[in-house]
């Protein structure tokens, strides 16, 4: 089987292609949840240290540092291990995370991972998306200077999500799926995936999910 790093626009490569992702700081740091992981705790924990051991408060920023330099790399590769580098054969109609491989119908949920930044006017936005139980995969569709994909990711990504299954989830409670959007916050339908494929939304748009 071939592999390629990158797809031409105008004629979806045969073989395995691999499906870009974000950055290993972008898909870490630039997590709102993450970011004020990484900028609060060490100035707690430095604060604390500072005073316990009546040091200075520099001091105690440097043993707080050295203390999370490897919880952070915990996380991250956490975070690398649950998104693995995806790769797609539009040959055999087949996403592959690792080891794992499942049909390109077998992905059936997608979620918009959405926030603002009004102070810099951008919003960064991450799509994720994979089968249950399956692979699953990243990718970055805003970032945080407003850089959108390639155009060739942006190809594949489309091809992707035309020819999945994906849903937004249901519950017996509902069976209409009417409250589906307050139930599963962030979750998308394949057309609402489509769109924030082809078209990522910018601050200044409505946001496509709750």
């Amino acid at each position: 089987m071939s592999e390629t790093s990158g797809p031409n626009s105008n004629d979806i490569a045969t073989g395995w292609v691999r499906v870009d992702r974000a950055g290993w700081w972008d898909t870490f740091a630039a997590t709102p949840a993450n970011g004020l992981l990484l900028a609060i705790v060490p100035l707690q924990v430095g604060s604390f240290v500072a005073r316990g051991l009546e040091i200075s408060l520099w001091w105690g920023l440097l043993i707080s540092l050295g203390v999370m330099l490897p919880v952070t790399l915990v996380l991250y590769f956490v975070q690398r291990l649950r998104y693995l580098q995806p790769w797609v054969n539009f040959d055999t109609g087949q996403l592959r995370a690792g080891r794992r491989t499942v049909p390109l119908a077998d992905i059936v949920w997608a979620r918009l991972d959405l926030f603002d930044q009004r102070r810099r006017r951008n919003r960064m936005l991450t799509l994720r998306f994979g089968a249950d139980g399956g692979p699953r995969a990243s990718v970055r569709l805003r970032g945080r200077t407003g850089r959108t994909p390639a155009a060739s990711v942006t190809d594949v990504l489309a091809h992707i999500v035309r020819r999945s299954s994906i849903t937004v989830p249901q519950t017996p409670d509902d069976p209409s799926a009417r409250f589906a959007r307050y139930n599963f916050p962030g979750f998308l339908s394949r057309d609402d995936a489509l769109d924030v494929v082809l078209n990522p939304p910018t601050i200044d748009d409505p946001a496509p999910v709750l």
